[in-house]
C-alpha cells in the first residue's frame, strides 16, 4: 500500500507539493470529455490518465467504472492493461486482496502479450506492494520488484518507489546493510516536500529505532509526518503514526505510544484500510501491555488476528502470535506452552525466523525458556525452531583494531568488559589474525597460554570460547550454536557476516591501491584509517608481533609514498612533515633523509638538508658503523659546493 510510482502528463512532483488534486481531476475530466465530443481516437488515453487520478484519490467507484468503459473501447491495448491495473488497485485498497492479486497477474500477462514492458513492471509493482508485502511475502517481492526496477531501466526511465519498496522489505526483515545501501541509492533523489521525501524519513525512522538510535528517529519523524500531512499520502501517513507510537514505546512513554496509536486506529477506520486497521491494533495492544493494561492488550491483539487473518496478512499474524506466546510466559498463562507452539509453527512455515533475530532482547529468553521446557512437544518444536534460525544472518560486526580494540554489532558497542572475561578477546583478536580466521585448537591454547601451568589446558580453551559467544550473543539460548563462532572438531572459527568491517583489513586493502595510484587525495584518505598500531593490549604478545609490524611497514611506506607526492608538487613543507613522522619510528630511513634533503634544498635551505644528512650519518655509523649510500652523500656534497 504505497503511493502510485508513475507520473502521467497530469501527475507531477509539483502535486505532491501542494495536494492540488482537485485542479487536476477537473482538468483531467475536461479532457475525457472533449475527446468524447471532438476526438474518439483519443478517448481511451484520456480515460486512463483520468482514472490513475480518480485511483489516486480514492474514488474507487468512479475509476472502476471509467476503467471499464476502456476495456469496452480497447482490449489488447496499453490502455487495457491501465485499466486493469486500476481495477487491481481498486480491489487492493478495498480490502480485497484476492481479487487484486488476479487482476495485477492478468495485467502483466496482457503487458507481456502486447509487449508494454511499462505496463508490466507497473503490474509487478503493485501486485508487491499491495498484496506480496502484505501478506508477508518478501522473498517473492523483493524478485518481482527488482524485475520492474529493470524493465523500467531499459524503458531509460526508472522511479524512486521500486528502491524505495526493496528498501521497506529489507528493513522489515532485518537486512540493514542492504536497507542502507537503498537509502544511498535514494537520497540523491529527494526533494523537499514530495512523496519521496516522506517515504525516506519513514524508511530511516525505522531504520534508526532498529539500530538503537531512537532520539535520531524523533527527527526523521516529524520530518516525514509534516511532508505527508501536506501531501495527503494516507498509507504513508498511517505508516509514520504507527512508527510514532513504536518511538515512544520504546521511550517507554506507553500513555504517549497509545494515543498515536489510537490516532492511526481512528484514520484507518475513517477510511476503511482494514490492514492498517489490524497494524494499529496490534501496536495499541503492545501499548496496553507496556501500560500494565493487559486484559486491553489481549482484546486488542485478538481483534487485530480478526481483521488480518481474511487479508492472509501472514508476517503479521505471525508477530501478534509471537507476542500472545511472550506474554503468557510472563504471566505464567495455563496456555503459554500452546501459544508458543502455534507461534513457532508459523515462524517456521513461512520462513519468519527473522522476527526472533530483530526481536532478539525477549526472543532470545522465550527460547531458552522452552528449551528447557519438560514437555517434549515443546522441545523438539524449539529445537527445530533453533535450526531455522541458525540460517538467520546476524548483525554485521565493526571492528576496531588500530590504537583501540572495540567492536559494534550492528550500531550498538559490545561492552568493554565483556572482552575481559577468560580471555575472550584475546582469542577474538588472535582469531581475527589467523589465515581464514579459524585455528586448531592446540595451535590456540599454544598461542595463548604457553606457559599455563595447568593440566588441562582444553578446559580454558572451553572457558574463552563460552566466553567469547556470551561476548558476540549475550541472550543466545545455551542449546543454540553461534553464528559468529563455528566450532567443528578440533578447528574454532571466526565467522563474519558479510559486509562487516574490519579496520586494519580496510587499510591493508586501501593503502597499496592508493600508493599505485599516487594521488595525494586517495593517499591521505588511506593513511588516515591508520590511527595507531594494531591491538595496543596485546603488544607484547607474539602471535599478534608479525602482522602489527607487517602494518607498520606498510604505514611508513604510505608516508614515504606521500611524501614523494608532494615533493613532486612543490610541496615542500608537506613533505617534510611526512618524512618526520616516518624518522620518528625509523630514524635510519634513508629514502625519508634523502626527500627531507630535497624539500629542504627546494626551499633554499641547505643548512637544514645537510643537517639532515648529518643526523642520519651519525645514526648510521652508531648503529652499524656504515655511511649513508652514494646518492645522499652525492646530494650532500653538491649542497655543500653552492
Amino acid at each position: 500500500m504505497l503511493p502510485d510510482p508513475d507520473r502521467t502528463q497530469f501527475i507531477t512532483e509539483d502535486v505532491d507539493r501542494k495536494g492540488d488534486s482537485q485542479a487536476l481531476l477537473k482538468s483531467a475530466y475536461e479532457a475525457v470529455e472533449h475527446a468524447r465530443n471532438f476526438e474518439p481516437a483519443r478517448l481511451a488515453q484520456t480515460l486512463t490518465n483520468y482514472v490513475r487520478l480518480l485511483t489516486r484519490d480514492r474514488q474507487y467507484e468512479s475509476a472502476r467504472a471509467y476503467a471499464q468503459e476502456i476495456l469496452k473501447i480497447e482490449d489488447n491495448t496499453n490502455n487495457a492493461v491501465e485499466a486493469i491495473i486500476a481495477f487491481g488497485i481498486c480491489a487492493a485498497q478495498t480490502n480485497q486482496l484476492d481479487e487484486a492479486e488476479q487482476y495485477f497477474n492478468q495485467a502483466a500477462d496482457l503487458s507481456r502479450k502486447i509487449n508494454y514492458p511499462i505496463g508490466l513492471a507497473r503490474a509487478l509493482q503493485y501486485l508487491s506492494s499491495t498484496v506480496l508485502l502484505l501478506r508477508g511475502q518478501f522473498h517473492l517481492a523483493l524478485t518481482l520488484v527488482e524485475e520492474a526496477g529493470i524493465l523500467r531501466e531499459e524503458q531509460g526511465g526508472k522511479h524512486w518507489n521500486e528502491p524505495f519498496l526493496r528498501g521497506l522489505i529489507y528493513q522489515i526483515v532485518g537486512d540493514r546493510r542492504h536497507c542502507r545501501q537503498v537509502l544511498d541509492e535514494l537520497v540523491m533523489q529527494v526533494e523537499p516536500g514530495t512523496q519521496l521525501a516522506a517515504a525516506y524519513y519513514f524508511l530511516w525512522a525505522r531504520l534508526t529505532m532498529d539500530e538503537g538510535e531512537v532520539e535520531q528517529a524523533k527527527e526523521y519523524l516529524r520530518l516525514g509526518l509534516r511532508v505527508a500531512n501536506r501531501i495527503g499520502v494516507i498509507d504513508l501517513n498511517l505508516w509514520i503514526r504507527l512508527e510514532y507510537s513504536r518511538f515512544h514505546r520504546l521511550k517507554n512513554e506507553a500513555a504517549v505510544a497509545r494515543t498515536w496509536a489510537d490516532d492511526a486506529l481512528h484514520h484507518a477506520q475513517r477510511y476503511q484500510l482494514n490492514y492498517f486497521i489490524g497494524l494499529s491494533l496490534l501496536e495499541r495492544a503492545q501499548t496496553n501491555w507496556d501500560s500494565g493494561d493487559q486484559t486491553r492488550a489481549e482484546k486488542d491483539l485478538d481483534e487485530a488476528i480478526g481483521v488480518l487473518d481474511p487479508l492472509c496478512a501472514a508476517f503479521d499474524l505471525t508477530r501478534a502470535r509471537f507476542l500472545r506466546a511472550l506474554w503468557y510466559r510472563q504471566t505464567n498463562h495455563p496456555n503459554a506452552e500452546a501459544a508458543w507452539l502455534e507461534a513457532v509453527h508459523y515462524i517456521i512455515r513461512d520462513g519468519f525466523a527473522f522476527i526472533l533475530e530483530k526481536e532478539q532482547d525477549l526472543a532470545f529468553p522465550l527460547i531458552a525458556a522452552h528449551v528447557r521446557s519438560k514437555t517434549p512437544e515443546v522441545r523438539t518444536a524449539t529445537e527445530d525452531l533453533l535450526r531455522h534460525l541458525a540460517n538467520v544472518p546476524p548483525p554485521l560486526l565493526r571492528i576496531a583494531s588500530l590504537g583501540q580494540f572495540a567492536v559494534w554489532k550492528g550500531r550498538r558497542r559490545i561492552p568493554d568488559q565483556a572482552w575481559t572475561r577468560r580471555k575472550a578477546g584475546e582469542m577474538f583478536r588472535y582469531l581475527l589474525l589467523q589465515p581464514n580466521r579459524a585455528a586448531g585448537k592446540e595451535v590456540i591454547i599454544e598461542a595463548l597460554w604457553p606457559d599455563h601451568p595447568s593440566d588441562k589446558p582444553e578446559d580454558l580453551l572451553h572457558q574463552a570460547t563460552s566466553a567469547l559467544r556470551h561476548a558476540l550473543e549475550p541472550d543466545l539460548p545455551d542449546k543454540f550454536p553461534s553464528r559468529y563462532l563455528k566450532v567443528e572438531g578440533e578447528h574454532i572459527a571466526l565467522v563474519l557476516p558479510p559486509g562487516s568491517v574490519v579496520d586494519f583489513e580496510h587499510f591493508e586493502r586501501s593503502l597499496p591501491l592508493a600508493i599505485q595510484a599516487r594521488s595525494t587525495d586517495r593517499l591521505l584518505e588511506a593513511l588516515n584509517l591508520y590511527s595507531g598500531e594494531l591491538f595496543p593490549s596485546d603488544r607484547y604478545t607474539d602471535w599478534s608481533a608479525e602482522r602489527r609490524q607487517s602494518l607498520d611497514e606498510l604505514h611508513q611506506r604510505g608516508l614515504l609514498a606521500l611524501a614523494k607526492a608532494y615533493l613532486s608538487q612543490s610541496q615542500f613543507y608537506n613533505a617534510i612533515n611526512c618524512c618526520r613522522q616516518i624518522l620518528s619510528v625509523d630514524s635510519w630511513n634513508e629514502d625519508a633523509v634523502l626527500i627531507t634533503m630535497q624539500s629542504y634544498a627546494g626551499m633554499n635551505n641547505v643548512p637544514h638538508a645537510l643537517q639532515a644528512f648529518q643526523e642520519l650519518k651519525n645514526v648510521l655509523q652508531k648503529e652499524f658503523n656504515i655511511d649513508p649510500r652514494a646518492d645522499l652523500r652525492e646530494l650532500a656534497e653538491m649542497l655543500r659546493k653552492r
